[in-house]
């Protein structure tokens, strides 16, 4: 008798055949977004918030891309006409993103907020 012969049965019995990674956590519903809720949420938020949020997100993105890639084109190329191109589009994407940011002023929003609240009562 070797090791090897199944003679005796399965000596592991309680071991499952093959691991079932789904077995590890909890079930994770499906979600499935709607648009018309998102529109909805989308709404509710103020105008000048809304403005100023995705303005300082693409500028703040156009930045980053910019300001890297003028550094590389100096940097590995050599190529200061181009880089510098980019860092200076870079640079002024930057002022742009510090603008939308600085412009919005929350005190502005709960000032009328507050104001619509008292002229309700």
């Amino acid at each position: 008798m070797t090791p090897f012969d199944d003679e005796e049965g399965d000596p592991w019995p309680d071991e499952p055949e093959e691991f079932d990674p789904d077995s590890l956590g909890p079930e994770t519903p499906d979600v499935e977004p709607d648009p018309e809720e998102a529109m909805a949420a989308a709404a509710d938020v103020d105008e000048d918030l809304f403005r100023a949020f995705w303005g300082a997100a693409v500028f703040l993105n156009v930045a980053i891309a910019a300001l890297a890639l003028g550094a590389l084109l100096i940097y590995f190329r050599g190529d200061w006409t181009r880089g510098g191109q980019a860092l200076l589009v870079g640079t002024v994407a930057a002022l742009f993103t510090a603008r939308f940011y600085f412009s919005y002023r929350p005190d502005d929003a709960e000032d009328e907020s507050t104001i619509d609240s008292e002229a309700d009562r």
